[in-house]
């Protein structure tokens, strides 16, 4: 079954094929550890999620990548504001935990590969280097910026122009770059903290991360590489930029952006009270009826997130794992089932759908259309989808369901043998990671 994707390139809808079909190759822009994730968050990873599973489902071989940005100002000065000198590893830690329990709630899959950036900056270093060799990057002091008029194909992702730039810059200008929209590749510091370097001691830039994470783990050029509507500019243009002066090739194929999250028909934004992690929405919602929500709607169309919405959605997912609780599959049939699937009528308009740029939405409307005249072997096959493509878990919402990630039971068990241990700071320290993980400790009397 043939898939096709709209892709922000070209702005077309176009048929997906891999360059190699051992293996799809998709990098996806992980978060930056400094807070909790938010329902932004949530709703990029779901839709990728999709996408994976769909793949897999289709009987591709896929490599994803997700990666960490596990150094930056906000995690600095969030180490800072706690009162934890050189803390940034401390605070990244914490919340890359957490984001973890998070997309486990969400039922999404790991990633092949969730490199941080941290553990390239020998990488990052090489790459900054070549660069200023090309000609495409100069040295300013202990700062190294990538020269942007050196690469004439510069906006194509977002059809921004060089001269309208300037306008969009988001700090104030260094008015020692030869462009306003130049970007740093290495960051000086004249303190001499993080990492040695040709130019200094200093830490990378933002963009320069993605471009030497997805080379390392994935080669010069991907299939798909994807991320939310607000990465396009300047974050991927940039990364094209970068990458395409050192390597002379395609940074991707195909790139892939979801539309964004409003609350309340604004803007999600802390500066407006309206910030929502995901944490904080599972108090109210299960994940399950977030995910089921999130696939209501097109990945390229903007949402409104409010509670009366929810709650539809929540009814109409409880109808469909009503529908399915009486419905087993049996594990010795399942890839007999699964060759079955693509040739109903039913399934198959659903995979088709889903295969016309993830259309979760149509999916989603040819189950409640099919709902009542489904006999046994169609439910199977609808269970199937459900489960194995949009990741719905299909428990029923009242019951008790407790996370406990593999990571989470390692600091549990490393608690108890704290506290067996009398080593009563490391067993409060390790009760401190829990609770920033939203998991309560009852201790009883050893």
């Amino acid at each position: 079954m043939n898939i096709s994707l709209t892709n922000t390139l070209t702005k077309k809808k176009e048929p997906f094929a891999p360059a190699d079909a051992s293996s799809i190759k998709l990098y996806v822009c992980g978060i930056t550890p400094y807070d909790y994730s938010h329902l932004g968050h949530g709703r990029a990873y779901i839709n990728f999620d999709i996408l994976v599973r769909l793949l897999k489902f289709l009987g591709n071989k896929i490599t994803f990548v997700r990666n960490f940005t596990d150094i930056d100002d906000k995690i600095i000065n969030k180490a800072i504001q706690e009162g934890i000198p050189d803390g940034f590893r401390t605070i990244a830690d914490r919340y890359i935990d957490a984001y973890h329990q998070d997309m486990y709630r969400l039922n999404c899959i790991e990633p092949n590969y969730e490199p941080r950036v941290t553990q390239y900056i020998p990488e990052i270093i090489d790459f900054t280097s070549k660069l200023i060799d090309k000609g495409h990057a100069y040295v300013i002091d202990s700062d190294v910026y990538f020269d942007i008029a050196s690469f004439p194909s510069y906006g194509k992702l977002s059809g921004k122009k060089l001269e309208d730039l300037a306008a969009g810059v988001r700090v104030e200008v260094d008015r020692r770059k030869k462009n306003p929209g130049d970007f740093a590749l290495w960051k000086g510091n004249e303190e001499g903290k993080f990492w040695q370097s040709p130019w200094g001691y200093g830490r990378p830039g933002w963009h320069i991360e993605c471009s030497v994470m997805a080379k390392a783990l994935l080669g010069q050029t991907l299939d798909i590489h994807g991320g939310g509507m607000d990465l396009m500019f300047p974050h991927h243009e940039n990364e094209i930029a970068q990458s395409e002066c050192l390597h002379n090739a395609p940074l991707s194929h195909f790139w892939l952006h979801n539309a964004f999250i409003n609350i309340n028909k604004e803007k999600m934004s802390k500066s407006l009270g309206n910030f929502l992690t995901l944490r904080d929405t599972f108090k109210t919602f299960d994940p399950m009826v977030i995910r089921f929500f999130m696939l209501q709607h097109h990945y390229r169309t903007p949402i409104d997130f409010n509670d009366e919405d929810v709650q539809a959605a929540q009814v109409a997912y409880k109808k469909i794992v009503a529908s399915m609780q009486s419905i087993d599959i049996p594990d010795e049939q399942t890839n007999t089932y699964l060759n079955i699937v693509m040739t109903h009528p039913i399934t198959k308009a659903m995979l088709e759908a889903l295969c016309d740029d993830l259309n979760t939405p149509k999916f989603l409307g040819l189950i409640f259309e099919n709902l009542k005249q489904c006999d046994s072997q169609t439910a199977v096959l609808v269970k199937i989808l459900l489960q194995s493509v949009l990741g719905l878990t299909l428990k029923p919402l009242d019951e008790e369901i407790v996370f406990i990630t593999p990571e989470i039971q390692e600091l549990i068990d490393a608690r108890q043998a704290a506290r067996a241990a009398k080593d009563w700071a490391r067993a409060d320290a390790l009760r401190d990671q829990l609770t920033a993980l939203g998991v309560e400790v009852n201790d009883k009397k050893l």
